[in-house]
C-alpha cells in the first residue's frame, strides 16, 4: 500500500472513533482521506501530476518502477469516498440518511471483498480491467474491517437489520451467506482460473458463464421474492387479526396513521376520516373523573382513563393503553389501544354513590363498622371510621392495634362479654369502651355487635357497629356541671382558653349585676378592673405555653369590677379541666367585703387595744420614768449652775465650755428618753421595713430596764451578728419586748435579789426566720397561763394588771409570720420566745 493510501485510512480509522465520540471533530479528521482521493482522482483523470503522490518518502518513491508510486489506486479512491461519505453521511439523524450511509457501507464493503478474492485467484496483469477492482491487499482488509464495523454499529438499519430477524439466525444460513454471496461470481472466476495466455476464449464460454450467473441471481432473487411473500402473508394474518381489536398508531404528536377496523366500530369513524387527524381533537378526548394522569404499567406503557366522543355524539368511557415504539433514526411511533369500560364505569359510579350515601348516613351518626376475624386477628373498618377517631387509615388493623388503644378495664369487661357470647352462643351483645385517639383526647365509644359461629360452633367473626357518643356524653356532663354550678351558693364561672365565658352561675349574676345571657361570650376582662385586665390573656397564654402555675389551685385575693363600674374584694379559688378536646378554667368567686371590712375594724380595735397597753405599760413605769429623767434633768442643772459660777468668777472658759457640754449631753439623754416614750405611746398604722434587731431590742430594754439598779436585775445579751436584719415593725416589736421584759422583772421582784437575771437572745432558724428568746430566773409560768397565752385577759399578776400584753403580743408576732410560744425552764425560770422573718426573705 503506497504511504499516502496508508495516512488516508489512518485519517479514515480516526474520524471513524470521532464520529461515534467526538462527532463535531469527525468531519475534520474525514476530510483528510476524501481530500486525498479527490486529489488522486482528478491527477487520474487530467493526467497532470500534482505532486501528492510524492508528498511522503519521495526519494524512496522516486526509485519505484510504477508510473504514479504513492498514488492511491482505484480502488483505494472509491473505498475511501464510499467510507468517507458513509461516515459523513451517518452524522445526519434521518432515515434517508442513515439508508444511505448503509449503502455507502455496504458498496464499500463488496468492493474490498472483492479486491481480495480477485487478488488471491487472478494475475492482474493478464486483464487491465480488473484493475479497477483489485486494490492493496492491506487497503482491502483495511476496507472490510471498517465497512463491516460501520454496519454492526448500524445494524437496525438496512440489509443488516433484515439478517438480525430470527429466522434468519440459523446456523445453516449463515453458512450458506458466504456461499450466496460468492456463487454470482463463480462462474467468471472458473472462466478465467482456466485460462492460459495461449489458450482461445470461445465466445460460448462468456455466454456459458453469462448464463450461470443469471440462474444463480434468478434463483437468489426467487428465494427471496418467495421468503418476502411467506412474510407477507404471515404479516396479513397479524394485521387481519389485529385489526378486530381498537388499535391506532400516531406519530408523537397525536396524528393518527393508523385506523384499525375496531376503532372504526368502537368511535364510527372510518380510516379515511380519522387518519391524519389529531387523535383527541377527533374523539375530544378528556380525563374521567378521578383521573390521575399517565400510570406506568408492569410492561412499560402508559396508561389513563379518558371520555371520549363518538360520531353520534355519545360518550364513552374508555381504558386506554399507549406503548412506544421506537424506530432507528425515525420518530418513535405510538400504539394506542382503546378498551371500552362505560359499563364498568357506570357500575363503579352506582357503587360509589351507594357508599358515599352509607358514609354520610355513618358519618352523621358517627357510626363505624367493623370486622374482627377472630381467628386471624384482621381488623377491618368502614371508610372513614378511623379518621373519624383521629388516625390514619390502616392504624388499626388488627386486634392487637386496637386493644393498645383501649383502656385496659375496658378491653377486660369487652372480652368477659365476648367470652361469655361464645360460651351461650349468643348473636348480639353490647359494648362501650374509652378509647385514646393518636392526639392523646379520651373519646368515648358504644354500640352492638353480631357474632358468627361456623358449623362446629365456634365463634369466628363479630361484625360491629361503633358509635362515637364523646360529645353526647360531654354534653350530659356539662348539663350535670350546670346543675352543680347553679346550687353552689359562691359564684362561678366558666371561661376557655381564650378567656371567652362559657357559664355564669345565677350567684355570679347576682353578685355582678350581669345577666347570663349577656355574660356568655364575653372576656372574662369585663368584670377585672383595667390594670389587671390588661395582663390577663398574657397571664392565659403563658400558662398555655410553660405550663408553670401562679393561679391555679391557690385561693387569691383580688379586686372585681360590678356591672356599674364599682369595684369590690373578692376570694377566687381557679380549677382547671378538659371538656373532651378543650380546656376550661372554672373559677369559685366569693365576695369578702364584708370579711375584710370585718377584719379592718377588728385590725383596728387590735391597734386600739394595743395602744391602751402600752399606755397602761408606761402608767406603771411612770415613776420610773420620772426617776430617770430627774437624773440627766438634775445633772444638767448642777452643771449649768456650776458653768454660771465659774463665769461670774472669770475663771478658765475651757472650765466653762467643758461644764456646758456635760449640761447638753444630760439635756440630750432626757430628750432620747422621751422621743423613744412618744415612739412607743404614739398610735399609728403598721409599717414593716428592715430593721436592725440588736437595735431594737436595746431600744426596748432603755424603755423598761433604765432603772434596773433598783431592781438588781442583771441583763445579759446574746444575739447572733448573722441574724441581725428583721422585715417588721418596729414600734409593735419593741412592744412585745417590753411586754416580755415587765412581765420577767414583776416575776422576779419575790426572788432573792443575787439571782434576778435576764437573757436576750437570738438564732437563725429554718424557713429564714430569726428566734427572739426571752429568758428569766422567776419562779416560771403557771400552767393554765402557759396554755392560753392568747387569751385575753390571761395573766399571773395581780391588783390591777389588765392581762391583754401577752395576748396582743402573740398576735403581733402571728401578724408578722412567726410564733410566741412560753414553757418553764429545767432549772428556775420561764423562758418565751418568739420569730420574726428576716430582711434575706423578703428581699427575695
Amino acid at each position: 500500500m503506497w504511504p499516502l493510501t496508508a495516512v488516508a485510512y489512518f485519517f479514515l480509522v480516526i474520524g471513524f472513533g470521532a464520529t461515534i465520540l467526538l462527532p463535531r471533530l469527525a468531519p475534520f479528521l474525514l476530510a483528510i482521506p476524501l481530500l486525498i482521493a479527490v486529489c488522486a482522482l482528478a491527477e487520474g483523470l487530467v493526467r497532470i501530476s500534482l505532486g501528492i503522490d510524492t508528498l511522503l518518502f519521495a526519494d524512496q518513491v522516486s526509485l519505484l518502477p510504477a508510473g504514479n508510486p504513492g498514488r492511491p489506486e482505484v480502488n483505494s479512491i472509491v473505498t475511501l469516498g464510499l467510507l468517507g461519505l458513509a461516515l459523513l453521511t451517518a452524522a445526519r439523524r434521518s432515515h434517508a440518511a442513515t439508508e444511505l450511509a448503509t449503502l455507502f457501507a455496504s458498496t464499500a464493503f463488496c468492493f474490498g471483498l472483492a479486491s481480495v478474492a480477485l487478488l488471491l485467484l487472478v494475475t492482474p496483469s493478464h486483464e487491465k480491467a480488473l484493475r479497477f477492482f483489485i486494490g492493496p491487499l492491506p487497503g482491502s482488509l483495511t476496507t472490510i474491517t471498517l465497512s463491516m464495523a460501520f454496519l454492526l454499529w448500524r445494524h437496525r438499519a438496512g440489509w443488516i437489520a433484515l439478517l438480525a430477524n430470527r429466522p434468519v439466525r440459523k446456523p445453516v444460513v449463515w453458512l450458506l451467506l458466504p456461499v450466496v454471496i460468492a456463487l454470482p461470481i463463480l462462474p467468471t472466476v472458473i472462466a478465467r482460473w482456466g485460462a492460459t495466455p495461449e489458450s482461445i476464449v470461445y465466445p460460448e464460454s462468456d455466454l456459458l458463464a453469462a448464463l450461470a450467473n443469471v440462474t444463480i441471481i434468478g434463483l437468489l432473487i426467487w428465494v427471496s421474492v418467495d421468503r418476502l411473500a411467506n412474510q407477507q402473508a404471515a404479516l396479513r394474518e397479524i394485521t387481519t387479526a389485529l385489526d378486530v381489536a381498537a388499535i391506532a398508531l400516531t406519530k408523537p404528536d397525536g396524528e393518527i396513521t393508523h385506523w384499525s377496523r375496531g376503532c372504526e366500530q368502537l368511535y364510527g369513524w372510518s380510516a379515511a376520516e380519522a387518519i391524519g387527524r389529531k387523535k383527541d381533537d377527533l374523539l375530544h378526548s378528556r380525563w374521567a373523573q378521578g383521573g390521575d394522569g399517565d400510570r406506568p404499567s408492569p410492561s412499560g406503557s402508559t396508561e389513563r382513563e379518558l371520555v371520549e366522543t363518538r360520531r353520534d355524539q355519545a360518550e364513552i368511557s374508555v381504558l386506554e393503553r399507549t406503548h412506544v415504539l421506537d424506530r432507528a433514526d425515525r420518530e418513535p411511533l405510538l400504539v394506542v389501544k382503546m378498551l371500552d369500560i362505560s359499563d364498568r364505569v357506570r357500575a363503579e359510579t352506582a357503587l360509589r354513590e351507594s357508599e358515599a350515601r352509607l358514609a354520610i348516613a355513618a358519618e352523621a351518626q358517627q357510626l363505624g363498622v367493623s370486622h374482627w376475624d377472630i381467628a386471624s386477628g384482621r381488623l377491618e373498618w368502614s371508610p372513614g371510621s378511623e379518621q373519624r377517631l383521629g388516625l390514619t387509615p390502616g392504624s388499626l388493623a388488627t386486634f392487637a392495634q386496637w386493644e393498645a388503644l383501649i383502656e385496659p378495664a375496658d378491653t377486660q369487661g369487652i372480652m368477659a362479654s365476648v367470652a361469655r357470647a361464645a360460651a351461650n352462643h349468643d348473636k348480639r351483645i353490647s359494648f362501650q369502651y374509652r378509647f385514646r385517639g393518636a392526639n392523646g383526647v379520651m373519646r368515648t365509644i358504644e354500640g352492638s355487635a353480631r357474632c358468627l359461629y361456623d358449623s362446629a360452633g365456634t365463634l369466628t367473626t363479630v361484625i360491629a357497629a361503633n358509635i362515637d357518643v364523646t360529645e353526647r356524653k360531654e354534653r350530659e356532663a356539662a348539663q350535670q356541671l350546670r346543675s352543680i354550678i347553679d346550687t353552689v351558693p359562691d359564684a362561678t364561672i366558666v371561661i376557655d382558653e381564650a378567656g371567652m365565658i362559657r357559664s355564669f352561675s345565677a350567684a355570679a349574676e347576682r353578685m355582678f349585676g350581669i345577666d347570663s345571657d349577656a355574660a356568655i361570650g364575653c372576656n372574662i376582662k369585663l368584670l377585672m378592673p383595667d390594670a389587671v385586665a390588661a395582663a390577663h390573656d398574657d397571664s392565659i397564654a403563658r400558662y398555655l405555653v410553660t405550663g408553670e402555675r401562679h393561679a391555679i389551685g391557690s385561693t387569691r385575693e383580688l379586686t372585681a369590677r360590678r356591672a356599674d363600674g364599682s369595684l369590690f374584694p373578692i376570694e377566687m379559688n381557679v380549677g382547671e379541666a378538659r371538656l373532651g378536646e378543650e380546656r376550661i378554667f372554672t373559677g369559685v368567686i366569693r365576695d369578702v367585703s364584708d370579711r375584710l371590712a370585718a377584719e379592718q375594724r377588728l385590725n383596728e380595735l387590735n391597734a386600739e387595744l394595743a395602744h391602751i397597753g402600752r399606755q397602761s405599760a408606761m402608767s406603771e413605769l411612770a415613776a420610773d420614768l420620772a426617776h430617770e429623767l430627774n437624773q440627766p434633768l438634775s445633772a444638767a442643772a448642777n452643771f449649768l449652775a456650776a458653768a454660771r459660777m465659774l463665769i461670774e468668777r472669770g475663771e478658765n472658759g475651757a472650765q466653762v465650755a467643758d461644764l456646758l457640754r456635760m449640761g447638753e449631753e444630760q439635756t440630750l439623754r432626757s430628750g432620747q428618753i422621751v422621743r423613744r416614750l412618744r415612739d412607743f405611746l404614739t398610735k399609728r398604722d403598721s409599717e414593716l421595713r428592715p430593721e436592725s434587731l440588736g437595735l431594737v431590742v436595746r431600744e426596748a430594754v432603755a424603755l423598761v430596764l433604765f432603772g434596773t439598779a433598783r431592781y438588781d436585775v442583771r441583763l445579759s445579751y446574746r444575739l447572733d451578728p448573722a441574724a441581725d436584719m428583721i422585715f417588721a415593725d418596729r414600734i409593735q416589736v419593741q412592744q412585745v419586748i417590753v411586754n416580755l421584759l415587765r412581765n420577767a422583772v414583776e416575776a422576779m421582784r419575790d426572788q432573792p435579789r443575787s439571782t434576778r437575771e435576764i437573757v436576750i437572745a437570738s438564732r437563725p432558724v429554718e424557713g429564714d426566720m430569726v428566734e427572739i428568746s426571752v429568758t428569766d430566773s422567776g419562779p416560771g409560768l403557771p400552767d393554765a397561763l402557759s396554755k392560753n397565752l392568747c387569751s385575753r385577759f390571761a395573766t399571773s399578776k395581780g391588783g390591777t394588771a389588765m392581762g391583754v400584753g401577752l395576748s396582743i403580743s402573740v398576735r403581733i408576732v402571728e401578724a408578722h409570720g412567726g410564733s410566741l410560744v412560753a414553757e418553764n425552764r429545767h432549772g428556775r425560770g420561764a423562758v418565751f420566745r418568739f420569730t420574726l422573718p428576716t430582711f434575706g426573705e423578703i428581699g427575695a
